[in-house]
């Protein structure tokens, strides 16, 4: 028997090789003899550039930058000098994980950070950069990385404006560096929500980022501005074109003005780990990630790995941290049956301490139950 293991990370708390050890463990205790295949799997979001840099074998580079706030610090990203291609996170500078509960605030954070880590890539002779998106800090809608690249923000009366969500409003004109580097851009986006509006950036997102109520009416005030104000500048009306409201926005602020082409991020790490050539004689695709639930529907690595599973005639079970989908819903995702590692009597807290143990221990019985029954237990 093989099985090919593609899972994403447990969120706070396993990534996604950690995922496949632990599962690998687990179908190892049901089964020495059965083959496995690991592949690390991610989306657009934390965690992509390293599971990109398992794959490509890229170069971590650490740049001096600054946070969501303006503050300096380290960051890094994945380098391959041979194709001259830079994998940046936008939250690995402009992330929530890079504030306190207390700082988050969508009106005052920026991206210009993230644009610095793309700045020294130009440098160092990038032709393409490729952008996870996932986990942000902003909803600036990717003026900060303007800024950065030179871009100039100004007012009515011609002043420069600060990249920031509560300043988009102010912004009257976008001015063009003198000498752009011609670069293309592949932004890694794994949802479809427009730039504004009841299913754009702020009203879905900026309450995740500390925004309240009424700051986001303002925020996405700012957004139909700023589209406006592009539209009207380059002719290139994007706010209605999915995946334009994620991240605060970003691919709606750098389609305007630069070579721009949004990619699912799964997709993207799908292609780099080359898993289709081994999908001959695959008998069950084991994957998961921290929670399945209605998102998981929605471009996301769990419906990813099941369709492609699908066109080989591959069955597919999920083991996962929390599990809020119901049995038809669970099969509408693609999936034969999902498992939780989740002991309601011992709480989530437990769960996310001893993630891995219970991750082997439910893929054993799991894998035990079928090779006894053929059937996945209940």
């Amino acid at each position: 028997m093989k099985i090919i293991i593609a899972p994403d990370k447990f969120k706070g708390s396993l990534s996604s090789a950690a995922v496949c050890d632990a599962i690998a463990k687990g179908i190892q205790q049901a089964d020495k003899n059965i083959t496995i295949h690991a592949f690390p799997m991610a989306d657009g979001g934390d965690g992509f550039a390293t599971v990109m840099q398992y794959y490509t074998k890229t170069k971590t580079i650490l740049c001096l930058t600054v946070d969501p706030l303006g503050r300096p610090i380290q960051a890094a990203y994945q380098w391959n000098a041979d194709t001259k291609t830079a994998i940046i996170e936008l939250a690995a500078a402009s992330g929530l994980v890079l504030l306190e509960p207390s700082e988050r605030d969508p009106m005052k954070t920026s991206t210009y950070g993230s644009g610095l880590l793309v700045k020294d890539a130009l440098g160092k002779g990038a032709k393409k950069i490729i952008l996870g998106i996932g986990g942000s800090a902003t909803n600036d809608a990717g003026t900060g990385i303007l800024s950065a690249l030179g871009f100039g923000l100004l007012d009515a009366r011609n002043k420069p404006v600060t990249a920031s969500g509560e300043n988009l409003i102010s912004i009257q004109k976008i001015i063009p560096p003198p000498v752009q580097t011609p670069v293309q851009f592949e932004i890694a986006c794994d949802v479809e929500n427009p730039l504004y509006g009841p299913q754009g950036a702020a009203f879905v997102y900026a309450p995740q980022k500390g925004a309240t109520k009424e700051t986001v009416q303002l925020l996405d005030k700012g957004l139909r501005h700023f589209a406006a104000l592009t539209a009207a500048q380059t002719n290139k009306n994007l706010a209605e074109q999915p995946g334009t409201g994620a991240a605060g926005g970003i691919a709606a602020g750098l389609m305007p003005f630069l070579n721009v082409v949004l990619k699912q991020g799964t997709q993207l790490v799908i292609e780099a780990s080359k898993i289709k050539n081994d999908l001959g004689a695959v008998d069950i695709i084991i994957t998961g990630e921290g929670k399945i639930d209605q998102q998981s529907k929605s471009g996301k690595l769990i419906s990813s790995i099941a369709a492609l599973a699908k066109q080989h005639h591959i069955p597919v079970i999920a083991i996962c941290g929390s599990l809020q989908l119901n049995e038809q819903e669970v099969v509408a995702l693609g999936l034969q049956k999902a498992y939780s590692i989740l002991d309601e009597s011992k709480g989530l807290e437990y769960a996310i301490k001893n993630a891995a143990d219970l991750l082997s221990k439910q893929t054993a019985r799991v894998v035990a139950s079928f090779l006894v029954s053929k059937k996945w237990p209940a």
